[in-house]
């Protein structure tokens, strides 16, 4: 079974027509992965704007890999990279580079209206742009949320690892959460994986600042046997 520890969290989309205009550029956003007291990797989410094809559009870079004694028993090294528009906030492109443990994949997506385009798969027909998981993220800290209400389940199809996946995202409103000394009023989100035994209740918990910038401040992933949060540093 292919090993996505930390990439797991990223698998989630919404709706667009309720976005709202945020300014993403030159966004730094560093990250401890922590299990129990023990830290085990960093994550590092970087964004500029650029021109791609002459459209206004975000290059994103998530760069995730282990540290420590994780790093010792089992390495890993992830990247994401997506261009997507800065309007609509849909991909043209997304690159996936995988490096967890014996475990190795590099593939490139380019999105299209009515296809997607895989280094991996090949080409298949499609009815429509889909998100991919870094492109999502931003959508959903673009979604205007104050027309949400408690428990509010948004759901859209996302490409990632050579399917279409159907992603469930549950809004389990406002909460504050102490980080490093500092608290912050979020928004909580918890997206829902049909079909992965591995987690515990509430598998996976997403906490954004209610600002402007509705910064990602936290990810808890719950397994059956244990967990770890990813906690912003910086």
């Amino acid at each position: 079974m292919k090993t996505k520890v930390l990439s797991i969290f990223l698998i989630f989309a919404l709706y667009t027509n309720a976005q709202q205009a945020f300014n993403f550029d030159n966004e730094y956003l560093r990250y401890n992965a922590k299990y129990g007291f023990i830290k085990g990797g960093e994550v590092i989410i970087s964004s500029k704007k650029i021109q791609h094809n002459n459209i206004d559009c975000y290059d994103v870079k998530i760069d995730m890999y282990s540290v420590g004694i994780v790093d010792d028993l089992f390495k890993f090294h992830d990247i994401f990279r997506s261009i997507f528009s800065a309007q609509t906030l849909k991909p043209y492109k997304f690159i996936r580079d995988a490096n967890e443990g014996s475990y190795k994949q590099y593939e490139e997506v380019n999105y299209y209206d009515t296809y997607v385009e895989s280094s991996v798969k090949g080409r298949f027909e499609t009815s429509e742009r889909f998100y991919d998981v870094v492109s999502g993220i931003f959508a959903l800290r673009s979604y205007n949320w104050d027309k949400m209400n408690l428990n509010d389940v948004l759901i859209f199809p996302i490409y990632f690892d050579e399917q279409i996946t159907n992603t469930r995202i549950v809004y389990k409103g406002k909460e504050k959460v102490k980080l490093n000394g500092k608290y912050y009023n979020c928004r909580k989100f918890v997206p829902v994986f049909t079909g992965i035994k591995m987690f515990g209740k509430e598998g996976v918990s997403i906490y954004f600042t209610d600002d402007y910038k509705r910064k990602p401040v936290l990810i808890k992933v719950n397994f059956r046997v244990g967990s770890f949060k990813v906690e912003l540093i910086e």
